[in-house]
């Protein structure tokens, strides 16, 4: 334990090198030791996933484990207790690099289950700091909830003055929870450490600086919460069963004042993990030199830390909850490594870094040393692949909105789904550039990828599981299904329910790996193949195949008999689903051509789906092309087709390929080495079509046709917008699109029969038709208008007078619900101050309007209100304005008696 004559640095700060008095390690041992010797019992850290609390995504404060006993719902093991708990938020990830911020950090709490209050909590706090740290109590400012004259008094009775001691509101932070939707909470008292005058502020200058200023001058060190209430989940607020106090002191928030430094990373711990920061980029940490270099600094330490602690506590990176504000926090620190121009992988020994010194106080990080660095590894790795393609994009996207200055959330979209550039790091991004994102058309691109997840990714929902499953195993599977179609080999792995197995049986379903296999696993936008895995004992049927990584896994169930780890197997593709998909890869490239041949070079694909059945192309293009240029570009493959040009593919240097003309699709991710695949007017039959240039040329890992022959035919079937600058093709090839001209042919053609015209003429025999069914509508509303005045004329007859009002309420036979307005229009004329509701079953359905004049609206009868009434007796709704309203129902059999309420609700408005 720290005692109180320990020598504490002055706290105008340490020079670099000057050696630290107050370890945190000290700090932690100091803290718990003094609330033990106030009968407190020390409880170890909860995890940073709380377990148990669905409304918490993490744990993010210390009471969070104690939420049961504050709410009394569980006996404590104790009234008094203490912690020191480490703590993850989200709400600052966008500024994590400045000099105070963190997301994993550690939070020393005292705490009281309906034992002491507001006396102790507020003289053992002010003990503490001045007392046991020998903080300066000149520095410390206190603040306290509005109205709450007891926290006041107290703190003017340890000795701040009155100036120091501030009442706040809740918006500045003077009330506490609860830490999720629901929970406890209640008012709460801070204390604030007092750097000094802020250089360049004008309340500092002027004496009248606080802490909600937020110059950078008071930095908060402890927060006591007076926890008295519990919010529910109507947002009402009740009495928790005891009064009890939580308190938290951020562990190096308190360090950095013990140890006089401005910045929590030049606290010891984190200084050491920002040491091997600088070691692996090569920079030096000069934040008065180089602040930004400091800033790319700071993040990858932070993130490194937390990064070793969420996964430690079984956090893994996937695309959603808290994997995916894992992922987040990882790619972020590797883009700020990409920022200092590192390109080689480094997230790896800084996570290290950070588990060595900080295993002392958490020595599970120690026993997941080798797993928190295989995850950083690979993570890293997987997202180093993608990075600099990510960012040229997003460059050639602010290039191309120079005039906006605003990010399209379609662009926004495909860098983080196709890329993996995360959102928050596209706006982090664009904010540095002075651009704005669009964030609704983000969210729209979104949703809408969920609803065609649904048709095409059978799998979808449980990609990340088994990522991190993946991720875990030494088991390389060499693909050999470019040249071939089947494949003897050996099963290396099997997955069963999510877990490994030995043995898979006849109707198991399950995953299957293999040392070498011919199944392209969906990737490119490519659907993976489909076929089965033979062994001597039995027939395992492939519906889908997936590549993690190195390993390719094929999903599916046993049809017969077994499979077993070690069993020698052949693996068939099915031939014709592979040709069938091979077909619409290879249009898609023809297609992709003739678009920038015909529309403008300025074309680029922004997506793509190709599988067995069609394909499906995104492209850049500001308009919708002409049904002409449509026809051209279709007409320019279908050339293409017939002229039977052979493919010609190459594994090369990345560099090279796009010098000699390759396309990067823009959904693929490369490596180093590329392959590509081009298809030249010279390897073709076309007379007079043997140039040197190449028709299409491409990079591109999936498979293909030998020759464009094989595509048969091309098909465009349609062309829409998704989004500003975004248009989609749909195409079909081969044997769908013959299928698809012979149905269209056959609908034509039935048609003609029908319509007794030759098939040339059907077109011009409908719009004869049409011409015809407009003139018949007219004369059709001329008719119900004639019969409406004649209808309106007798009905008068049956209104009543209530309080000097003519009152029409009635049961009315109509052909259509467009006859109801007219009617009631023409009754209002003929009644003079008037109310009219009418009711009408048009094909089982009751229709209901109703009608006021001004003067009867001026006496509070609305139709609006009236019609409501009438239609929800008969299970329905509407409205409109209280002059007229129209609504339907669900019950006919209901319309008298929904008649008889709007009738009485006439009354009661008008009687005298």
């Amino acid at each position: 334990m720290l005692h109180s004559g320990f020598s504490r640095p002055p706290a105008s700060g340490l020079s670099r090198n000057e050696r630290i008095t107050v370890t945190i390690d000290e700090l932690r041992r100091a803290f718990l030791s003094y609330f033990e010797a106030r009968g407190a019992r020390r409880i170890p850290s909860s995890s940073l996933v709380p377990h148990g609390d669905p409304t918490l995504l993490f744990t993010t404060a210390g009471m969070v484990q104690f939420k049961p006993y504050f709410m009394g719902l569980e006996e404590p093991p104790a009234r008094r207790l203490t912690s020191i708990q480490r703590c993850f938020r989200t709400t600052d990830v966008e500024v994590v690099g400045d000099e105070t911020h963190l997301t994993l950090f550690e939070m020393l709490g005292n705490f009281s289950v309906g034992d002491y209050f507001k006396p102790e909590a507020i003289s053992w706090a002010w003990e503490f700091l001045t007392g046991v740290l020998k903080i300066d109590p000149a520095r410390l400012w206190a603040t306290v909830f509005t109205d709450d004259d007891e926290a006041a008094a107290l703190w003017l009775a340890q000795g701040v003055p009155p100036e120091r001691i501030l009442r706040y509101t809740a918006e500045q932070g003077n009330w506490w929870g609860p830490p999720g939707d629901t929970g406890p909470m209640g008012p709460c008292s801070e204390m604030h450490y007092d750097w000094g005058k802020t250089p360049g502020c004008a309340d500092c200058a002027r004496d009248t600086c606080h802490p909600d200023i937020g110059c950078g001058r008071f930095l908060e060190i402890w927060n006591l919460v007076f926890m008295t209430y519990y919010r529910e989940e109507d947002g009402s607020r009740t009495d928790l069963p005891a009064a009890n106090i939580d308190t938290g002191a951020g562990l190096e928030r308190l360090a950095s004042v013990v140890q006089g430094v401005r910045a929590v990373y030049e606290t010891d711990e984190l200084r050491d993990v920002l040491a091997a920061a600088e070691r692996v980029t090569g920079r030096v940490y000069d934040p008065g030199e180089q602040p930004e270099v400091a800033r790319a600094l700071r993040a990858i330490t932070e993130h490194s830390r937390a990064l070793a602690f969420l996964v430690t506590d079984g956090v893994l990176p996937s695309n959603e909850g808290r994997g995916y504000v894992l992922r987040r926090l990882l790619r972020r620190a590797v883009y700020f490594g990409h920022r200092l121009n590192v390109r080689e992988p480094f997230l790896e020994r800084v996570v290290e870094a950070a588990i060595d010194h900080s295993m002392a106080a958490h020595p599970q990080l120690g026993e997941q040393r080798d797993f928190i660095r295989r995850i950083a590894r690979l993570e890293e790795a997987r997202f180093q692949a993608t990075l600099d393609r990510g960012l040229a994009l997003l460059e050639e996207v602010v290039a191309r909105e120079q005039a906006s200055k605003r990010i399209p959330g379609r662009d926004m979209f495909v860098l983080y789904d196709t890329h993996g550039l995360p959102p928050e790091l596209t706006l982090e991004v664009a904010q540095s550039l002075g651009y704005e994102i669009d964030r609704a058309g983000f969210a729209a691109e979104m949703e809408a990828q969920r609803e065609r997840s649904k048709g095409e990714e059978a799998f979808g929902g449980t990609q990340d599981v088994r990522a991190q499953r993946y991720a875990g195993l030494d088991a390389p599977t060499e693909f050999v299904g470019y040249d071939a179609q089947e494949s003897k080999t050996v099963v290396t792995h099997l997955f069963a329910e999510d877990a490994s197995a030995q043995q898979l049986t006849e109707g198991q379903a399950g995953e299957v790996v293999i040392a070498a296999t011919p199944f392209y696993p969906e990737g490119g936008g490519q659907v993976g193949d489909h076929g089965e895995i033979v062994t001597d004992t039995g027939r395992f049927r492939v519906e889908d195949t997936h590549r993690y990584g190195e390993t390719i896994t094929h999903i599916g169930q046993v049809v017969a008999g077994t499979i077993g780890v070690g069993a020698h197997v052949t693996a068939i593709i099915d031939p014709a689903r592979r040709q069938d998909t091979a077909r619409n890869h290879t249009g898609t490239h023809l297609l992709h051509a003739a678009l920038r041949s015909v529309l403008g070079t300025h074309v680029r694909q922004a997506g793509s789906y190709v599988g067995p059945d069609r394909l499906r192309f995104d492209y850049t293009h500001p308009e919708a092309p002409s049904e002409e240029q449509l026809t051209d570009i279709q007409r320019i493959v279908n050339t293409k087709v017939r002229a039977d040009i052979e493919s010609a593919t190459f594994e090369l240097e990345y560099d090279e390929a796009i010098e000699r003309g390759a396309i990067a699709f823009f959904e693929d991710r490369y490596t180093a080495r590329v392959r590509m695949v081009e298809y030249c007017d010279s390897r073709g039959h076309a007379p007079g079509a043997h140039t040197m240039e190449c028709y299409s040329r491409e990079l591109c890992g999936g498979t293909h046709l030998h020759s464009t022959g094989q595509v048969g035919m091309l098909l465009i079937v349609s062309d829409s917008s998704i989004g500003a600058g975004l248009r989609r093709i749909e195409a079909l090839t081969g044997p769908e699109a013959e299928r698809h001209v012979e149905e269209r042919s056959g609908m034509v053609n039935s048609l003609a029969r029908h319509f007794r015209t030759p098939p040339a003429q059907v077109l011009e025999r409908i719009a004869s038709l049409e011409e015809q069914l407009t003139v018949e509508r007219r004369r059709l509303v001329e008719a119900e208008r004639r019969a409406s005045v004649g209808t309106a004329d007798s009905l008068t007859d049956d209104a009543i007078e209530i309080g000097g009002v003519q009152v029409l309420v009635t049961r009315v036979q109509v052909e259509n619900a467009d006859a109801l307005r007219p009617l009631v229009d023409r009754l209002r004329d003929r009644l003079g101050s008037a109310f009219i509701a009418l009711g009408a079953d048009i094909e089982g359905r009751p229709m209901f309007i109703a009608a006021a004049t001004d003067d009867v609206v001026a006496r509070g009868l609305s139709a609006a209100d009236v019609v409501k009434i009438a239609a929800g007796i008969a299970g329905g709704g509407g409205g409109g304005r209280p002059q007229i309203a129209q609504a339907g129902g669900r019950d006919a059999s209901k319309i008298d008696e929904a008649l008889a309420a709007a009738l009485e609700a006439a009354r009661s408005r008008l009687a005298p």
